[in-house]
């Protein structure tokens, strides 16, 4: 059964890499992409989505609702921003989520998606 993955994030070419990213890696479906926290937090209730790629500058989006989406514990995260981790230190990134500064490089991107998921390599 493949792992279930969402993007959220308002810039196309970024929602475009990473769509095409996904799509390379076994055993990964991408089901949803959109600009809005609230889509993949219904998703998140219904047990639908394994892994949500994240970027957490977006607009209109206060920290707090993503340090909140953050901490439901049936899915992971991947926080993808251009942002170092210096600058995003308000955001709690738990064991179970991972960080890509943007741009991002299929190598890195599949390493931390197998990471973060424990699909073996």
């Amino acid at each position: 059964m493949p792992y279930r993955c969402a993007i959220v994030d308002d810039e196309p070419l970024a929602v475009e890499l990473l769509s095409n990213y996904l799509g390379s890696i076994d055993r990964v479906e991408l089901i949803m992409t959109t600009d809005k926290l609230q889509g993949v937090e219904q998703l998140i209730s219904e047990n639908k989505v394994d892994l949500i790629l994240l970027d957490v500058n977006l607009k209109g989006v206060k920290r707090d609702s993503i340090n909140l989406l953050l901490r439901k514990k049936n899915c992971h995260f991947i926080i993808v921003t251009a942002y170092p981790l210096s600058y995003i230190k308000d955001i709690t990134i738990g064991p179970d989520h991972g960080y890509l500064a943007k741009p991002v490089s299929f190598t890195r991107f599949q390493q931390e998606v197998k990471k973060i998921l424990g699909i073996q390599v």
